[in-house]
This record gives structure tokens, C-alpha cells and sequence, in this order.
């Protein structure tokens, strides 16, 4: 089966690293997640760091502990398969849905990062990374565009249940040794174009709306972690026939029906637990996601106009140059 997914679709997954804090006890503990970087609508240059609400919201989880507050969040993403930026964002102020229920949150931040805390690891020779040694700009695309969410949203209508999902995250299990990220597969189980719900009765925080099911296991380090459905059919095939003097006689494209492109559906929230077992946190097989909708709606909702460039001033980490020949003379001077 051809899936139609590709390395560009695993390095979305960024890993994360919540800083809380509980004023009563003056305690400050970590918490680790998956989340995606994408653009806001056309006009705001910041990005937006889509991951789960449960994870920067604590007091929305646990009311209990009212006065936690977030103090910072660590972002390490992946530019390309050999080269990983590594910042820190400082008294982040996430923003979620109006809808109370849907377990979903953006943390704008930039569009400039010029902070000593941004740093960059490369997995390669820095001459095969910048092949220019004169080069004053870098250019860096790993924020899933506008334009391809919007594509994302019109493919929607063709999703169907049954259909192959893949998401990609640091769950425990992920690459430590260059903190790289898996992927996870499983099948959407419920309708999506439907609202899944596990409970009767209104929805919760656990159990929310916009919501769709599917055969997974998400497990610790997964929430967060972008859902991508796999390609379905084949693709369309452009033919060029020929004329017995090998002339092109006409232009064709044959297309396969049914078919889709791989794209986004979703953010993954969790997994539920075999209520029937008794065992506390025994995985039933089975992850919720929260569609697509809901985070185009958050991004819609808080677009805020900024004419400012995107840009960072990124170090490298000498142990990390030298790992791989160190800094060649042409990029001295």
C-alpha cells in the first residue's frame, strides 16, 4: 500500500517541554508533549505552536491546583533530517476554543527569535548544510503553511472511516539518540464526519466535542502529536502518447477513482482506558483526536495583524560543529 507519506511529514512533530509552576508550594515541575508549528492567517506573521490544552492549561485538568501557572515552553524541531533547532519560549500565553470541551491550544510566538536560547544541531557537514559560505539569510520552512491547511480543509469532506491514519510524536519510545521523533499508525473508527462521543450526557474535557475516534495507541509523550490519513488509491497519471513518428499526438491524464492525497485531519488528545478492566491507565486500543476544524477555528479566531519579519539569530554548539569536522576555513573571514 502506498501511504504517500514522506520524512517532511514525521519532522513535523516538534518536542516539547512545558515549565510549570505552583505558587502555594513554590514547586516548578516539567511536562513533556508533542505539538506542530503552523502559520496563522494571511497578515500575522507569528507561528503557532498547536499542541493539547491539557498540557499548558493544568488548572483546566486539575482545578485543584488553580494557581499553576506556565512559565515557559522548550521547542526542539526538526528544520530537515539533518538539522535541529532547539528555543525557548519565556511566559507563553496560550489561547484556546470558545468551546470549553475541545482539548486543543496554540501558543503564538515570534515572528522573531533572536534569543541565546535558540540553538541549532546539525547531523551533517556544514558545508553540505549552507553549501554557500557567503550567505547572510537562511531560509528555514518547517511551520505548515496557511495554504496547506486550507487544502487540508477541502480534502475533508473526502475522509471516511476505515481509512489509514499515521501520527508522528515523542511518545516514551521516540529516538534519544538524536531526539528524533516516530511515527504511530492506526485506523479512524468512528464516522468523521460525525462528532464522536464515548459518554452520554454533555461533553467534558476528556471526552469533547469535534471529536473523532480511531484504532491507535497513544501513549505518554503523544499528546499533541499531529494526525495525518494516508494517501488513498493511486494517484492521477499524466500520459503523453506518441505517434508512430515520435511525435507527441495528445495530452491525457488517466485518474483512479476513488482517490486523496495524504493531509492533516488532526490533533491527537489522548487515549481511553477498558473501563471493564479495573487497572488504572489500561489502554483500551482505541485514541480520540480533535478534527481540524477546531484548530482553524482557534487560528481564525485570534489572527492579529503584524507586519514584522520572521527571523532568528540561531547558535551552534561547538561539541555539536566538531561532532561532524567542525567549521571548514571558507566560512572564516
Amino acid at each position: 500500500m502506498d501511504t504517500g507519506f514522506e520524512g517532511w511529514h514525521l519532522y513535523t512533530a516538534c518536542k516539547l517541554t512545558f515549565t510549570h509552576f505552583y505558587k502555594p508550594n513554590d514547586h516548578r515541575y516539567e511536562q513533556f508533549g508533542t505539538g506542530f508549528v503552523a502559520q496563522f492567517p494571511p497578515g500575522d506573521s507569528r507561528f503557532a505552536l498547536v499542541t493539547n490544552r491539557h498540557l499548558v492549561d493544568i488548572p483546566w485538568v486539575r482545578p485543584e491546583v488553580a494557581e499553576t501557572v506556565l512559565e515557559s515552553v522548550k521547542i526542539e524541531m526538526w528544520q530537515s533530517e539533518n538539522f535541529r533547532l532547539e528555543f525557548v519560549v519565556d511566559d507563553p500565553d496560550p489561547i484556546f476554543h470558545d468551546d470549553d470541551s475541545i482539548d486543543v491550544s496554540v501558543v503564538p510566538f515570534g515572528p522573531a527569535l533572536d534569543t541565546p536560547a535558540t540553538k541549532a544541531y546539525p547531523y551533517d557537514k556544514i558545508e553540505n548544510l549552507i553549501p554557500d559560505p557567503t550567505a547572510s539569510d537562511l531560509v528555514f520552512n518547517h511551520a505548515i503553511s496557511w495554504e496547506y491547511l486550507l487544502k487540508c480543509e477541502e480534502l475533508w469532506p473526502e475522509l471516511q472511516p476505515g481509512e489509514f491514519v499515521t501520527f508522528p510524536g515523542y511518545p516514551i519510545w521516540y529516538d534519544k539518540l538524536q531526539s528524533r521523533p516516530v511515527f504511530r499508525s492506526g485506523m479512524l473508527s468512528s464516522d468523521p464526519q460525525r462528532d464522536y462521543r464515548h459518554s452520554e450526557g454533555g461533553p467534558t474535557n476528556i471526552d469533547g466535542n469535534q471529536q473523532v475516534l480511531f484504532d491507535a495507541f497513544s501513549t505518554s509523550g503523544n499528546s499533541g502529536s499531529p494526525v495525518f490519513v494516508a494517501q488513498r488509491g493511486l494517484p492521477p497519471l499524466d500520459l503523453q502518447p506518441k505517434s508512430s513518428q515520435g511525435d507527441i499526438a495528445l495530452t491525457a491524464r488517466l485518474e483512479f477513482k476513488p482517490y486523496h492525497q495524504p493531509f492533516l485531519i488532526g490533533i491527537n488528545a489522548g487515549h481511553f482506558n477498558d473501563t471493564d478492566s479495573g487497572q488504572p491507565n489500561d489502554h483500551a486500543g482505541l485514541s480520540r483526536m480533535h478534527k481540524l476544524s477546531a484548530i482553524m477555528e482557534i487560528l481564525r479566531a485570534n489572527t492579529s495583524p503584524s507586519a514584522e519579519a520572521a527571523k532568528a539569530t540561531i547558535n551552534i554548539p561547538i561539541d555539536a560543529m566538531d561532532a561532524y569536522g567542525g567549521l571548514p576555513e571558507n566560512f572564516y573571514g
